[in-house]
């Protein structure tokens, strides 16, 4: 059997479930295929750290990793491009500049 990966999200709002007395744990262990041992390490941690509980849970951490990196690699290609326009117009002024002397 493989390993599955849960999102922040996803343990949060089963513990918050369980915690405000909405679920019980057998219910969410049935409905979602969860070992019990598992969902008690989680709601105790959320017990612990509320809303800071799981900070790097399931893929969503890879996945705001990954959106960030494709982010700042636009942001350096647009910063590279300006950058090489900004050198042109700069010799073509300085190009400029030296005609106009005598």
């Amino acid at each position: 059997m493989s390993r599955r990966s849960f999102s922040r999200e996803f343990k949060l709002g089963i513990c918050q479930e369980i915690v405000s007395g909405l679920r019980s744990k057998a219910q969410v262990c049935r409905e979602h295929g969860l070992s019990p041992g598992m969902l008690d390490r989680w709601v105790d941690q959320f017990k612990v750290l509320g809303s800071d509980a799981f900070p790097n849970s399931g893929r969503s951490g890879s996945g705001m990793v990954l959106d960030r990196t494709k982010e700042l690699e636009a942001l350096v290609g647009r910063q590279a491009l300006e950058i090489e326009f900004l050198k042109a117009a700069l010799k073509k002024g300085e190009e400029l500049r030296e005609k106009r002397q005598p």
